[in-house]
């Protein structure tokens, strides 16, 4: 889906990440349109962990129908990553398991939405502060490379 989009460069990117990041855009809406559009423009070295799950027109159409926590969850492309919790008394929570960093990574929010955008954010930034802006370092590490590699080696 997005082979053929010009990526961003990493330092925008990540700057428009920061941006949802710290509610900048107004409305959660505008900030899950924000996000799938920046799916779409993810830095080459990236995209082989993060990428879009949905067409556009299906993610725009979730968030024409209001549907925001349908569409948050499609923001994690691994849909067993993304655990979401509700307490009746508290605020929702949100875990996204990260293979690449090997640890959970939690979101908080009043809503569904809220809180998977919150994890979503948050893991985007842990890995680069984990592996620079220029992402280097994770082309190593991506578990698709791994499994790639290893196929051409047994192939």
């Amino acid at each position: 889906m997005t082979e053929d989009i010009d990526p961003l460069a990493p330092d925008l990117w990540f700057g428009r990440i920061e941006m949802i990041a710290r509610g900048d855009l107004g409305s959660l809406e505008n900030a899950l349109r924000h996000a799938g559009h920046l799916l779409h423009l993810t830095p080459l070295p990236f995209r082989e962990v993060v990428r879009p799950s949905l067409d556009d027109d299906v993610f725009e159409a979730l968030l024409m129908a209001g549907d925001f926590d349908t569409a948050a969850r499609h923001l994690v492309s691994q849909p067993t990553a993304l655990c979401v919790e509700q307490d009746p008394d508290g605020p929702v929570q949100a875990i996204i398991g990260c293979v690449i960093l090997q640890r959970a990574i939690r979101g908080t929010g009043e809503t569904v939405a809220a809180a998977v955008l919150d994890a979503w954010t948050t893991c985007l930034l842990a890995l680069r502060t984990e592996f620079g802006e220029d992402l280097v370092k994770l082309t190593d590490q991506s578990p698709h490379k791994s499994r790639s590699a290893r196929h051409r080696r047994l192939s």
